[in-house]
């Protein structure tokens, strides 16, 4: 099977906490994505942030669709937006152990809301994107921020590859997770997580500095279809692409009585890089359940520092101002595209 290696001893330094509200350094990132339709907002939001966002490369992973579909849509969202300096790297096509899970029923057959890529002469690297990863965290010590918004495939394979990723990177921020709220793939699991459960628990315990961005905020940060409508009433390609994409959404069957808002899972945990003061974080023990019959893939947290097996290994969003999300999100692409 793809992407399964010999476990290694995973060497990790003290959580440390980078998430001043204050700071305003431009940050180094590198986006772990399965595209995904929002996370080609998250894709907008970054390019449309130039002055809080360096983006360092894109790697992709099998998730949402599989990787032979996710790594064209980071090549063809690159070249819709006019960033093809961007180097993108190809990573893992399967999970390092449970069989493949996908969401296109979501996301559609391509990811992209079944809306036809856009042309690109973009190539990929000829690194793996574990390889990528570990050599841009290599090169700047302290400095790259991984920003996983699919499955955690490849950042476990980069550690296990690389153990000392751990105490050179400056931070992870991840989206996934549900802590406090139910499932949404099922009823304790959160997509990404349950995509590679494995993956994640390797993630968790690397003693690295983590951000969980997770359905307990993402669920209540949404975006309604007159927000889209104004966001793509002007504008040229991206804005038009946005368009098509929420359409194919907005035509899903639901229940009557639902109200079709878009939740902004990967956006917001794009924003929180450079905007960590959007959510309110406490530091707590988590883990990822890897032998449950009905709850695999489920996250667990302990809020309460005298139950918890550890010590804090992460920082938890406990509520988060979505309304200052959404306002940053429409000017920022709305002014970009």
């Amino acid at each position: 099977m793809l992407c399964t290696l010999a476990p290694s001893k995973l060497q990790g330094s003290v959580l440390n906490q980078v998430c001043q509200h204050g700071r305003k350094s431009l940050q180094r990132i590198i986006l772990d994505t399965d595209p995904g339709i929002d996370d080609a907002l998250a894709f907008f939001l970054a390019l449309a942030s130039p002055d809080d966002i360096k983006l360092e490369a894109v790697t992709t992973v099998s998730g949402n669709v599989g990787v032979e579909e996710t790594t064209p849509n980071a090549l063809a969202l690159l070249t819709l937006a006019g960033r093809t300096d961007i180097p993108v790297a190809r990573g893992c096509s399967l999970p390092l152990v449970r069989e493949q899970v996908k969401a296109d029923y979501y996301h559609g057959h391509n990811g992209l809301g079944d809306v036809a890529r856009p042309a690109t002469t973009m190539q990929v690297v000829a690194q793996h994107a574990a390889q990528l990863i570990i050599e841009k965290v290599m090169q700047a010590p302290g400095e790259i921020t991984l920003v996983p918004i699919g499955p955690l495939t490849n950042i476990a394979m980069a550690l296990r590859l690389e153990p000392r990723i751990a105490q050179n990177v400056r931070e992870v921020v991840i989206m996934g997770g549900a802590l406090r709220v139910p499932g949404n793939t099922t009823p304790t699991a959160e997509f990404n997580i349950y995509a590679d459960p494995h993956a994640a628990q390797i993630v968790f315990q690397a003693g690295w500095p983590i951000r969980l961005v997770s359905l307990d905020v993402t669920e209540i940060t949404c975006l309604r279809p007159q927000d889209f409508a104004e966001l793509t009433a002007s504008g040229g390609p991206v804005k038009s692409f946005i368009r098509a994409m929420i359409d194919f959404h907005l035509r899903k069957p639901r229940p009557a009585n639902e109200v079709p808002l878009f939740q902004m899972h990967d956006p917001l945990c794009l924003a929180t890089v450079f905007q960590p003061g959007l959510i309110t974080w406490q530091p707590v023990y988590a883990d990822v359940e890897l032998n449950g019959t009905h709850t695999l893939g489920e996250t667990v947290a302990y809020f309460k520092a005298d139950e918890a097996p550890g010590a804090p290994n992460i920082q938890a969003p406990v509520a988060v101002d979505s309304a200052r999300f959404i306002k940053l999100f429409m000017e920022r692409v709305g002014k970009a595209f």
